[in-house]
């Protein structure tokens, strides 16, 4: 993997899984207020195109990401994903319906609001944009968490040291979805 680093800004192109496709996009980590605000509404409308958050302060809990992620070929935004600070109640919540008991006594970060346009998806976009952002947050000494009910993110989380915990859980939008957990 080949990482150039500038001030808030990462590009990454990873050649060993589509190297004419991956080889033409153009991969960015930022933080939400290092975003234009035509960058963060793209974000939000691809978030939204997703169908599968709840758009209620929607707006906000982008700003109020970590980190944002993007990935564009040519000039078109075609991927998604972000660290995410979410709220206690809202681990709080996925603890319980998890049925993970156990108590929460670190910080913790959240990794989500990943989607990639269906056109060219399962070309690695997804899983990019989640190694960049994973090693963004290499220092983070807590929690990094997601829930998904899409197999290929569980075999991506797996891969990438966390554990499923608890039990698979009727969540809004989806079935069967599947706690992650990754601690330092």
């Amino acid at each position: 993997m080949n990482h150039n680093t500038s001030t808030d800004l990462v590009f990454d192109q990873d050649y060993h899984e589509q190297p004419n496709f991956l080889g033409n996009c153009h991969f960015e980590i930022k933080r939400p207020y290092d975003c234009s605000m035509i960058q963060l509404h793209h974000f939000y409308l691809l978030l939204k195109k997703g169908n599968k958050v709840s758009p209620v302060d929607l707006p906000l809990k982008i700003f109020n990401a970590a980190f944002l992620a993007f990935c564009y070929n040519g000039k078109k935004l075609v991927g998604i994903s972000a660290i995410k600070r979410p709220c206690l109640s809202y681990l709080e919540e996925v603890y319980k319906k998890a049925g993970i008991t156990a108590g929460i006594d670190k910080p913790f970060l959240e990794i989500g609001y990943s989607f990639t346009r269906e056109s060219v998806r399962r070309k690695g976009i997804s899983s990019t944009l989640k190694r960049m952002l994973l090693n963004k947050i290499s220092d983070h000494h807590g929690i990094i968490f997601s829930t998904t009910a899409t197999s290929s993110s569980q075999r991506f989380l797996v891969a990438n040291g966390f554990r499923a915990k608890g039990n698979p859980y009727q969540g809004n939008f989806d079935n069967h979805i599947i706690y992650f957990e990754r601690t330092r």
